[in-house]
């Protein structure tokens, strides 16, 4: 029993590696505990889960995939080698890979610059649509004295360019500014909706993590309104 376990556990560590993916190693003989075991038919399924695993994670990020460009399959090989999945969701793959396009462009810019400002909103907006679906089912509370928070579900994003053109379809050929731009992401029946903030009602927002008594706020009725109607606040009353 141990040593089939043992096979089986050598025989996933191999088809997620690039030997199997991209045949890197040529016709390197297999691992001792996979011998007997056509390297051909290993080498299909390797590519194929690759494949499969490539677009769970364009689905959640295509404009980044896009803006990628010739980089793209040395990306993807890298991130191949440094990254094997740990899940089958589309949404912890693809954190998976934002995370390491962090890791890589840590030391180097990307290319274009704006790159991972577009990761990042991309797949804030894949997780507000996953937490708005989960706090809908969710009952809330409407005890105690009046209070608000962020609604569950909200994700808020700051980046360094201005990308809006590049999700804008009549915008084509726009290059995104370099400027600080501050927004909230709030899902409605599926579907982002994106508000842009000023610095002071973000960091608002950023601080509403939990209940938190109106009366804390002077004077801010019409703000907590107008966050409410935009599904950006939840209250309490």
């Amino acid at each position: 029993m141990a040593r089939l376990l043992d096979r089986q556990v050598r025989l996933l560590k191999y088809l997620t590696s690039g030997d199997a993916i991209f045949r890197e190693s040529g016709n390197r003989p297999l691992d001792a505990g996979l011998r007997g075991i056509d390297p051909v038919r290993l080498h299909c399924e390797a590519r194929f889960s690759h494949e499969k695993r490539m677009q769970k994670i364009a689905a959640v990020l295509p404009k980044t995939f896009d803006l990628l460009g010739v980089e793209r399959g040395a990306v993807l090989r890298e991130f191949a080698a440094a990254c094997p999945p740990l899940d089958i969701s589309r949404i912890r793959n693809a954190r998976q890979f934002h995370a390491f396009l962090a890791a890589r462009w840590r030391g180097r810019a990307p290319v274009p610059p704006y790159l991972f400002d577009v990761a990042g909103f991309e797949l804030a907006c894949a997780e507000a649509r996953i937490d708005a679906d989960r706090a809908s089912a969710v009952e809330p509370t409407l005890t105690g004295p009046r209070s608000i928070r962020r609604r569950p579900g909200v994700a808020l994003v700051r980046t360094s360019f201005d990308i809006r053109p590049i999700f804008e379809s009549d915008r084509k050929g726009v290059e995104p500014i370099q400027r600080e731009v501050l927004q909230a992401i709030a899902c409605h029946a599926g579907e982002p909706h994106i508000c842009d903030l000023t610095r002071e009602v973000f960091d608002l927002l950023a601080a509403l993590d939990s209940w938190a008594s109106v009366t804390k706020l002077f004077d801010a009725d019409r703000l907590i309104d107008e966050l409410t109607e935009a599904g950006l606040l939840e209250v309490r009353r």
